[in-house]
């Protein structure tokens, strides 16, 4: 926001050295009606952008929480499985929530994890779970069911790492930022009584631009910063499987 408002205050301050006061004020009124144009065309495109940015974060948290619900959902399918099947497939899981955590999680903030622990945890179920060979319908239903929700881990999961890569196109950023100078240029083309008020004026305009462009870059990385996801969705499915009552790692 203090760079945008700089920004801002500088254009004025260069214009106004070089466009005299008395000529910029004989046009007020066309350069008024020109910035309530590039005002509003840039407002649409701001709004459209950060909305975009907005759904793009909400889905990603979404994802995590269905991911952590898949999880929780594969555990606690186990109990209808033989005991020993049950006790692997249910250590498969919980070491598959504990590399999230702490391995790939911190990774995601800075660059793509390596996400190997992760997939070897998955496969390690997977590769447990098709093993199994039921002889009575109950455990076979709970064996069908459980391979399709863990189709459909594998499914979040890579949408979990696409959200992570994946950002605004360099042509959006810089419609953005060429938008935002164009309409500071034109709000300093007026010829005001005092530079001191212009200046504020102009200053206070590039800062809530600013302010949105830091929204929009905050949102368009939803595992940086203190905006992030939350990784609480696997804490508490962690927390929720040190209270089950059947065996658990």
């Amino acid at each position: 926001m203090a760079l945008a408002a700089g920004i801002s205050v500088g254009t004025l301050l260069f214009l106004h050295r070089f466009i005299p006061h008395p000529l910029r004020s004989q046009h007020n009124d066309v350069a008024g009606f020109v910035l309530a144009i590039v005002g509003v065309i840039y407002a649409v495109l701001l709004a459209f952008i950060a909305i975009a940015v907005w759904e793009s974060y909400a889905a990603a948290d979404n994802l995590v929480q269905t991911e952590a619900n898949m999880v929780d959902d594969l555990y606690r399918g186990t109990i209808s499985l033989p005991p020993g099947v049950a006790t692997t497939l249910r250590a498969d899981l919980f070491s598959y929530t504990e590399t999230v955590m702490k391995q790939e999680w911190p990774e995601m903030t800075t660059s793509m994890p390596a996400r190997i622990q992760g997939w070897q945890a998955l496969d390690q179920f997977h590769l447990g779970l098709v093993q199994l060979h039921p002889q009575d319908g109950p455990t076979l239903a709970a064996q069908s069911s459980m391979l399709q929700n863990l189709n459909k881990l594998y499914d979040v999961r890579r949408g979990r790492f696409h959200a992570a890569g994946s950002s605004l196109p360099p042509i959006l950023w810089w419609n953005l930022l060429a938008g935002a100078e164009i309409l500071i240029i034109f709000s300093s083309l007026f010829g005001t009584p005092r530079i001191a008020m212009h200046v504020v004026m102009v200053g206070l305009l590039g800062a809530s631009i600013g302010l949105v462009l830091m929204l929009v870059v905050l949102l368009d990385n939803p595992f940086v910063g203190r905006s992030q996801v939350s990784v609480e969705p696997f804490k508490s499915l962690t927390r929720a499987v040190e209270t089950m009552d059947y065996p658990h790692p």
